[in-house]
């Protein structure tokens, strides 16, 4: 809902959204500069042919192509790894997180209600932690991380956020619900001292692309929406000058 209303403010100051269109390759100039991305092919079949309604990818160009595609993104590896951002750094960290939407009932919703755990049902070796947030119409985010050094081939981050729920501290937030909404994505865990150099030529990497999620005290969308506000503003003195 955040975001979806954070859209609705940028596209009225002019800027273009394009929505189901992920960003497939990164294009440079001769100098060796990024000056924009090219987005995927749609239409392609799964045998790799081009369907009915195949539609080659766009070339969006800019003066400055800012990267914040999340954790472990496939153009920011490209750019860490070509203009080697990462070297002199610690190697980066990551987990998997979980998350659900549900409608609960209204006599188990509590509004602004927020829950933290570390821990269980993760065994001692196994680092992980929950949040559940009850949000507004009788709907409750819950989600689970694992971080993914563990040794155990056996755990299933999927099957231990389930038997994460069944805790008699939420347990009865659940009963009678509707799970309406799910997913999962990878976080970046490495801190600090695993944060690549940020600027490349032609760009700058945002957000958790950039790894600025302080695991310690479960934050990073407003150290992602702060990098963001950096990075525009600097942007636009550099264009300005």
């Amino acid at each position: 809902n955040v975001c979806r209303w954070l859209a609705t403010k940028a596209e009225a100051l002019g800027v273009e959204i394009y929505p189901g269109f992920a960003a497939a390759g990164l294009l440079y100039n001769d100098a060796g500069a990024v000056t924009g991305v090219v987005t995927g092919d749609m239409g392609v079949e799964k045998d790799g042919t081009h369907g009915p309604s195949f539609a080659p990818g766009m070339a969006l160009m800019g003066k400055y192509v800012l990267i914040g595609e999340g954790a472990r993104g496939s153009l920011a590896k490209q750019l860490i790894a070509k203009y080697k951002l990462a070297d002199g750094r610690e190697p980066a960290k990551f987990g998997i997180g979980l998350k659900e939407l549900w409608q609960v009932k209204p006599e188990n919703h509590k509004p602004g209600l927020v829950q933290h755990s570390f821990g269980w049902p993760l065994d001692m070796k196994t680092g992980g932690g929950s949040f559940l947030y009850h949000l507004e119409d009788n709907q409750v985010a819950v989600g689970f991380v694992v971080h993914l050094n563990y040794k155990n081939p056996y755990l299933s981050p999927f099957e231990e956020f389930q038997r994460f729920k069944t805790h008699p501290a939420i347990k009865g937030t659940f009963e009678g619900a509707k799970r309406i909404g799910y997913g999962a994505r990878a976080i970046t865990e490495g801190g600090w001292q695993s944060v690549p150099k940020l600027s490349f030529p032609g760009g700058v990497l945002m957000g958790c692309a950039a790894g600025f999620v302080n695991v310690p005290r479960i934050k990073g969308s407003h150290n992602a929406v702060l990098s963001g506000m950096l990075a525009a503003e600097h942007v636009a003195q550099a264009i300005a000058d």
